[in-house]
């Protein structure tokens, strides 16, 4: 059976270490896991984009800019660190540097890694079974951040990535909705939650779109599912060509029954980069519950 053995877990603010901690355990204890918690300690090359320079005022000034953000840099990796340590203590975890599959308990360790956020999140999830990561605050301007850590996640990685819940779970995967419109992203979501999927108490299937073929529907899905032992209720949604309209009757439907949302993740493409489709981003504000997507 699949099984989500090596989780990576991305540390980075105050405000969502502990659901994304919480998370990543639930998770963990369902497979005996091992916790492969990082914090990236950002270099101010990342964030500046001029030359530091010493032999004028401005160098002085850049110099001065650069030793701050240093500074508040590693205060934020000792806080993420400590974060950690109190969790893995108040949980029993026990912190392994190296892979011991014969144990039957979940497993943890801490690691700072220097470099780019969104960099470093899409090059190491492309090796990990699962990367769990916070969720950017909508009402808070100042996690934009976040949304594109979160952007290279999803669009880089090629992998699982699960979006904690604003607040601490009590559960994750033991009630699953997946949202289907049979595109190529929610078959590969669904491909990728199937260890979720077969562990299951409950699984739902939420047919968003009408298939242009019913070979790709909700039934057909279902009848898949079957194969493996996994018996899923099926329920169409009301159409509507609205985005608002359309996540809200999916946020329904989810919220208060599910513990976990499987959905593709959506993309538009702009002269910059590819962003995050208008759905994608809606479920992401609105569907507070675990998020497992992929693009």
């Amino acid at each position: 059976m699949n099984m989500f053995k090596d989780i990576l877990v991305h540390l980075n603010s105050r405000a969502t270490a502990a659901s994304v901690l919480q998370t990543s355990l639930l998770v963990a204890k369902k497979f005996y896991g091992h916790l492969d918690a990082f914090h990236v300690h950002l270099e101010p090359s990342c964030i500046l984009p001029v030359p530091v320079v010493s032999a004028d005022m401005a160098g002085f000034v850049v110099s001065d800019v650069v030793q701050a953000e240093e500074k508040a840099f590693a205060a934020n990796a000792d806080e993420m660190r400590a974060a950690f340590e109190t969790f893995v203590a108040e949980h029993g975890v026990l912190v392994r540097e190296d892979p011991q599959p014969e144990l039957k308990e979940v497993t943890a360790r801490f690691r700072e890694i220097f470099g780019s956020e969104e960099e470093v999140i899409a090059w190491c999830s492309r090796v990990a079974d699962l990367t769990v990561l916070g969720r950017p605050d909508p009402d808070v301007p100042a996690s934009g951040d976040g949304l594109s850590v979160l952007n290279a996640a999803l669009m880089e990685s090629g992998s699982a990535i699960l979006i904690a819940p604003r607040q601490a779970p009590e559960t994750v995967g033991n009630r699953v909705m997946i949202a289907w419109d049979a595109t190529e992203e929610a078959a590969k979501a669904v491909t990728l939650a199937m260890p979720f999927l077969v562990t299951a108490q409950e699984v739902a299937i939420l047919e968003t779109d009408q298939p242009n073929d019913e070979w790709a529907g909700a039934q057909a899905l279902a009848d898949r599912l079957a194969w493996h032992g996994i018996k899923a209720e099926t329920v169409k949604m009301p159409e509507s060509s609205s985005v608002a309209v359309r996540g809200t009757e999916i946020v329904r439907q989810a919220c208060g029954r599910f513990d976990l949302l499987v959905s593709g993740a959506f993309t538009q493409n702009t002269m910059r980069r590819w962003i995050l489709g208008s759905m994608t981003k809606y479920l992401i504000d609105n569907a507070d519950i675990a998020l497992l997507m992929t693009h």
